[in-house]
């Protein structure tokens, strides 16, 4: 993750700005308003990929501008259970109750049940077999922007994040890379691109089990969130969890606190 201090310098002085004649109970309290709110932005542009900072769940309804990536069912399934893991109630109930998007904001920030996830060690599996984008990575930036903006709170909560993709924490782990340390021990991580181990041989999968178990390991012991996004449908009966991707992963994914988000009906998706 980047550096934040000069994205959060900036985003305060323009909020400063735009807050230079509203009405605050005294000075202090607006400089702790705008660092608050700066800081959370800071991180959400120092953490999450650029192309998916903006989305939210009102973005996820399995479409694209002009096309379909989803199935219906799959996306309202998908959607349910995102607001279930941050606002603890599913997407058909808040919007019954909530018919206008205003109200639906306003729920939003104020029943976010986010902190207790991250006290439970919750971890979520995002994945989906598909032959184009079918909205993986942008589920897991809604779930990290949510935890982020849990810094806006009067109580700053200054919990630490990374985002890495699956190649580069296999080469982090080969080299022992600086790095490694914060992404092993961050409150939060996204671990996208999960692509299936392509090595045949036993010694070559014993070698990568070796490799990642120690780290997935210690993140489900310490109870640190982790939200893994599988570009391949984990359900397949054809493929044992285990034998493909090691017994850290596969504990991970098959452990009671892990939430799973399917993003396909166990069958190959088509652009």
């Amino acid at each position: 993750m980047k550096d934040i201090q000069s994205i959060k310098r900036e985003y305060k002085e323009k909020l400063l700005k735009q807050y230079a004649d509203k009405l605050f109970t005294n000075e202090e309290q607006k400089i702790i308003y705008c660092d608050r709110v700066s800081e959370a932005w800071a991180y959400i542009d120092g953490v999450i990929p650029e192309d998916f900072r903006s989305y939210t769940i009102f973005d996820f309804n399995g479409k694209s501008t002009n096309r379909s990536l989803l199935p219906p069912d799959i996306a309202s399934n998908a959607r349910n259970i995102i607001c279930n893991f941050c606002w603890g109630l599913p997407w058909k109930i808040i919007e019954e109750r909530h018919k206008i998007d205003e109200e639906k904001k306003i729920f939003f920030r104020n029943n976010s049940i986010i902190l207790k996830r991250m006290n439970r060690g919750n971890n979520i599996a995002i994945f989906g077999k598909s032959d184009g984008p079918i909205g993986r990575t942008m589920v897991a930036s809604i779930v990290m922007k949510e935890a982020i903006r849990l810094r806006m709170r009067p109580k700053n909560i200054g919990h630490t994040y990374d985002w890495v993709d699956f190649p580069s924490l296999k080469d982090s782990l080969r080299n022992d890379a600086p790095s490694l340390a914060d992404c092993r021990s961050c409150d939060w991580l996204v671990i996208d691109d999960i692509t299936k181990h392509s090595f045949p041989s036993l010694k070559q999968r014993a070698y990568l089990s070796d490799l990642f178990d120690p780290f997935f390991m210690y993140r489900l012991k310490n109870n640190l969130p982790t939200i893994l996004v599988f570009k391949f449908d984990i359900r397949d009966q054809t493929e044992n969890l285990e034998s493909t991707m090691g017994l850290g992963i596969s504990n991970m994914v098959n452990n009671k606190k892990t939430i799973k988000i399917p993003l396909c009906n166990g069958l190959f998706v088509k652009k």
